[in-house]
């Protein structure tokens, strides 16, 4: 007979395989579990229980009618008939017909580790006061905990679902551990409140995963691979999908959380929706009810929408067919310094890595987190170029404008002489044709220097004279004559030369030669104003158009 730690273990033979021992822990004082014990024995086994009672029934296989008999001897008459454990030690376990736990109390921790289930299961509003482990479990047929609470950590990290999961109404007050398990029917997880962590790494299900009406600490999704349907309705702090694999459709439907996409490949639509709306019965988490998406680096965007999504610290870096992405509803960007712009949370940690190795401190700028790579100006121009586009096929002109001034920003960054000189001069003439303030304020500046030029030295100071000689034919012959042309006289009076001034230099703007006469200077000024004047117009009316239709 073998023992483990001073612990008794069954020998008779096991029903599926005789050539086996049984190997479940002995009834205290026997030498045979409760499944192989004698009648006498299992009767006086269970007289002898009292609800609350720790028991040990590791490796037991337990048939229906034997579970519903252990069950009867804990009933606590005091907590309305409920059958009460203590301590109890399901490991290894076998259950050959429906195992139903419903109502039953655990107030101490509760193991089903390595425990088989081949009929269906019901733990129906039972409560575990403590830990309750269930890793590697199999559940061969369909598993409900409805109304079921969780007080301390549940552990159901590699367990099988062959049926139907259905989690309703469950509360885990504790951390949830999913990891590495397998649901080959339908996960459902609806109006559930996960306290903490609810880990689902590497999980793989067959059939739709959905989680509604929850309320979720942190919801890790990292590495799943999902044959159906994913959906995500949930009030919640942070939901990862970093890595998720899925040939069906992704919907996250949020309330106040922070969103990880990193390297989420999805054959269908995939979809993150910030909720309006508080989820009816779900209370929001303290804090903002806003929906931040952090990263969707690596995501392939052809079948990616955001609506009202915050994306003021999303990384964008590595996004596939950025252009193809639909941007709906009120998507908000991260700011620059002065507020009149949107910008990338790239391009914060791009200057504020520059302007810190330049002066110690990155200023107005927000620096990249722990771990995140600094990427240089041509590689954001990209990422602006093609959000622009996206956003000009979505007939969203506003937000495309402010991507074109962040994509010439990044072109002006990262070119050099000549192209850079032009650049910054299309800056600061313009603002690349979206300032229209700016342009009107550059032709008033060039009009202003025109007519101040031209009042003070474009006109001549004195009047000149023309000597013309010639002969004209007589009765008498021919006489010679001399005549002496006297030209107006000069415009002395400054009002009259101000307002000459601005008459020369309108007709300058729209190619008009001039009528009065010009001095040397007053000629190379006016050529100056008609190169200038409609380079400067046509800027301004361009940045007009561009602000009305803003």
């Amino acid at each position: 007979m073998a023992t483990d730690i001073g612990v008794e273990r069954c020998g008779e033979p096991r029903t599926d395989d005789p050539s086996q021992a049984c190997g479940a822990v002995c009834l205290p004082g026997g030498d045979r579990c409760l499944a192989h014990a004698g009648e006498q024995a299992r009767e006086e086994f269970l007289a002898g229980l009292a609800p609350g009672a720790a028991i040990d029934m590791r490796g037991v296989p337990f048939t229906a009618d034997l579970l519903n008999r252990l069950l009867e001897a804990v009933r606590d008459p005091q907590a309305d008939a409920r059958p009460c454990f203590g301590r109890a030690r399901f490991d290894g376990a076998s259950f050959s017909g429906d195992a139903r736990f419903s109502s039953t109390s655990f107030s101490g921790d509760a193991e089903f580790g390595g425990a088989s289930f081949f009929g269906d299961v019901g733990f129906l509003r039972a409560s575990f006061s403590g830990a309750a482990g269930f890793g590697g479990a199999s559940f061969s047929g369909d598993v409900h905990f409805g109304g079921t609470s969780f007080s301390g950590d549940v552990r159901f990290h590699w367990a099988s679902f062959s049926g139907d999961a259905r989690f309703s109404s469950t509360s885990f007050s504790g951390d949830a551990h999913f990891m590495g398990a397998s649901f080959s029917g339908d996960a459902y997880f609806g109006g559930v409140s996960f306290s903490g962590n609810a880990d689902f790494v590497g999980a793989r299900f067959a059939g739709d995963a959905r989680w509604l009406s929850c309320r979720i600490g942190v919801l890790s999704l990292d590495g799943v691979v999902a044959e159906g349907e994913v959906w995500v309705e949930a009030a919640a702090g942070q939901v990862s999908a970093r890595r998720l694999r899925s040939t069906g459709r992704v919907a996250l439907r949020l309330r106040s959380a922070r969103v990880n996409l990193t390297e989420l490949v999805c054959s269908g639509p995939v979809s993150v929706h910030a909720l309006a709306q508080p989820i009816p019965n779900v209370p929001d988490l303290d804090g903002p009810t806003r929906v931040m998406a952090i990263s969707l680096r690596g995501v392939d965007a052809e079948s990616l929408t955001l609506t009202d999504v915050e994306l003021s610290e999303c990384l964008f870096a590595g996004l596939h067919r950025a252009d193809q992405i639909q941007l709906d509803g009120h998507c908000r960007f991260a700011p620059g310094p002065r507020g009149r712009r949107r910008v990338l949370a790239e391009e914060h940690h791009w200057r504020a890595e520059r302007r810190t190795a330049r002066r110690g401190d990155p200023g107005p700028w927000r620096p990249a987190p722990d771990g995140v790579e600094v990427i240089g100006p041509r590689r954001i121009e990209v990422i602006y170029r093609q959000l622009r586009k996206a956003l000009e096929e979505g007939k969203n002109e506003p937000g495309a404008a402010h991507f074109y001034y962040g994509e010439m920003q990044m072109r002006r960054a990262s070119a050099r002489g000549a192209d850079r000189a032009l650049l910054w001069l299309y800056w600061a003439i313009s603002g690349y044709g979206l300032r229209a303030r700016r342009a009107l304020a550059w032709v008033a500046v060039v009009a202003v220097l025109s007519i101040a030029g031209m009042a003070a030295f474009g006109f001549p100071q004195t009047a000149k004279t023309q000597q013309a000689t010639g002969t004209v034919t007589t009765p008498t012959g021919p006489q010679n004559i001399r005549l002496t042309i006297q030209q107006s006289k000069p415009v002395k009076p400054l009002p009259e030369r101000l307002e000459k001034a601005v008459e020369v230099t309108v007709n300058a703007v729209i190619f008009r030669s001039p009528d009065a006469e010009l001095t040397t200077a007053g000629r190379y000024l006016n050529i100056t104003v008609r190169i200038l004047g409609p380079i400067l117009l046509g800027l301004a009316i361009l940045a007009i158009r561009n602000q009305v239709k803003r």
